[in-house]
């Protein structure tokens, strides 16, 4: 037997409940912030699977009509929504530059790949003046490509970098 007659402390139900309370804020507050961190807040992931989904858009073409949109040698913006740049004109690739293509030049594209459905969104978030995505008509064929800050994510390839953090990336549809 216990020789201390000293009364147990209790505590009084309300500051028990109030103590609950509080650990349960803190275990949502915890189970918050890990849902906060683990989420997803890569521009480059975003950038590089606007790149597939546009992919997926010309070669749905490609299966309807049995080749690529047939288009001149140069750029085009895919989709819509680039900022306004040089020229007073909504352009991409660097579209406060000399070096940028203009949304209304690349309506023939964009009226091309809407005969197989909807278009994907169109411009992604500018890294340092470029903005995307835009496609390169050139020889090898035809260039899908967007501006990343970092380094591409597959299935994209790097294709150029200015040292400064902005990464050109491209997926190529050999024609």
């Amino acid at each position: 037997m216990s020789t201390d007659s000293r009364p147990r402390a209790r505590l009084h139900p309300a500051a028990v409940t109030a103590l609950a309370i509080a650990g349960v804020a803190i275990a949502g507050a915890v189970g918050f912030l890990i849902w906060l961190l683990a989420a997803p807040t890569d521009s480059n992931s975003e950038a590089t699977q606007r790149l597939v989904q546009w992919q997926e858009v010309f070669e749905k073409y490609r299966a309807a009509n049995g080749s690529l949109p047939d288009m001149a040698s140069g750029g085009y913006c895919l989709g819509d929504g680039f900022p306004v740049g040089t020229g007073g004109t909504a352009n991409c690739r660097d579209y406060e530059s000399t070096t940028f293509y203009t949304e209304d030049a690349s309506t023939p594209l964009m009226t091309a790949l809407e005969t197989v459905g909807d278009l994907p969104p169109g411009a992604t978030t500018p890294v340092r003046g470029t903005v995307g995505p835009y496609a390169l008509y050139d020889d090898e064929g035809v260039r899908l490509l967007t501006p990343e800050e970092g380094t591409c994510e597959a299935p994209a390839t790097e294709v150029w970098r200015d040292g400064g953090g902005l990464f050109v990336c491209q997926i190529l549809l050999e024609r």
